[in-house]
């Protein structure tokens, strides 16, 4: 219930509504108890239709004090470049245009118009997605805490991405990743390196966070179970994409178990089960060093992109593109679908399917048989 009741103030003579929301009370003053009492039937319809009447305090939060409330609470559970990620966007696109709104002023319409700037700003499809979504996880946040009775950003319309049939991932047959890793000896052992990334699948930060200790020789497979990525000028350590990112990850080749293991007894820091697996740069040269981290974006640079305009390979290749690589040898190979996409720690097969579903063997002499069998069985 809303009540109203007649006070004095400094000014004169105010009517004063004042209503329980939650386990707390909120009041608004007026200075013409009509208006008063139609205010009061308006907090009481809310009320009755289970909506909060934040809106109708006059001091309710702006969207950038909630964009703060948001990201301290999520903060635990995010990774560093996942929030910083966050804070980025909320810094450059979203404060800017609406950080001094009141919540519960957004409207859909606000949100699309918003949408369509950044779509006619040059933004790509999945870039202008990735900002929606961050507007979209605050305005939840608000829902949540009952700031607001809806969230404008349900119903808004995305630009459809045209350039989902650009994605072009290289693929390396076996023989051009033996190749590759032939011209990249001369820099050992980053020859080593691309064998072993080709063959595993492991994401950047996983290489580079791989410790001695995760090489399970013996057992024949690689352990994942931290990462390694260079955030705001600092190395920071952290554990794998999702749950199912913490994996083992066979190793497929013998060849490669040998050449590990011969790797391993070279390696300055082997007896130290924490010590890093692969060397950075040295800085202002080309040769290695273990007192640094690999650093993905140096090497690209300054070891892969000359070696693979040196075999006259395609030299736009990424070096995530040795990942694409494993799920295209993988599956060439006839491993099913289902053990690669664990290996690669992918969510769930879905992903998996999405990306490299036009890979999946196409032979189905094995179905035609037996299905032939199932007929004459019948």
């Amino acid at each position: 219930m809303a009540h109203v009741r007649e006070v004095e103030r400094k000014g004169g003579r105010a009517y004063e509504v004042r209503w329980r929301a939650g386990d707390r009370f909120k009041q608004r003053s007026f200075t013409v108890r009509r208006e008063a009492d139609r205010f009061a039937l308006k907090v009481e319809s809310e009320l009755a239709e289970g909506n909060t009447t934040e809106l109708l305090v006059k001091n309710s939060r702006t969207l950038r004090q909630v964009v703060e409330a948001s990201l301290a609470a999520t903060k635990p559970e995010l990774k560093p470049r996942t929030y910083n990620g966050y804070v980025s966007i909320y810094d450059n696109r979203i404060l800017p245009k609406f950080g001094a709104r009141k919540i519960g002023t957004l409207t859909r319409a606000d949100v699309q118009g918003w949408v369509a700037e950044l779509h006619g700003d040059g933004l790509a499809s999945a870039t202008v997605h990735r900002h929606y979504v961050a507007l979209k996880k605050v305005m939840r946040y608000a829902l949540d805490d009952r700031l607001i009775s809806y969230n404008p950003c349900d119903g808004v319309r995305l630009p459809k991405s045209h350039d989902a049939g650009g994605f072009q991932p290289v693929f390396l047959a076996a023989t051009q990743v033996e190749a590759l890793a032939a011209e990249l000896d001369k820099q050992e052992p980053y020859g080593l390196l691309v064998r072993f990334t080709a063959y595993t699948g492991l994401r950047a930060a996983e290489l580079t966070g791989l410790r001695i200790r995760d090489l399970n020789l013996k057992a024949g497979h690689v352990e994942v179970r931290q990462t390694l990525q260079h955030i705001k000028g600092e190395w920071v350590v952290g554990t794998p994409k999702s749950a199912r990112s913490t994996r083992n990850v066979p190793l497929v080749s013998r060849a490669l178990v040998a050449d590990l293991r011969a790797y391993l007894v070279t390696h300055p820091h082997s007896g130290d089960p924490d010590a890093l697996v692969w060397p950075g740069r040295n800085p202002g040269s080309h040769a290695v060093t273990y007192e640094r981290v690999f650093d993905v974006a140096s090497f690209r640079r300054n070891y892969l992109k000359p070696a693979l305009r040196s075999l006259k390979m395609d030299d736009g290749m990424r070096f995530h593109d040795l990942r694409h690589t494993f799920a295209s040898l993988m599956l060439a190979a006839q491993f099913p679908p289902y053990e690669v996409s664990r290996w690669m720690g992918h969510a769930n097969l879905a992903t998996t399917d999405t990306i490299y579903a036009h890979l999946y063997p196409s032979d189905y002499s094995a179905h035609l048989d037996r299905f032939d069998a199932f007929l004459k069985v019948k």
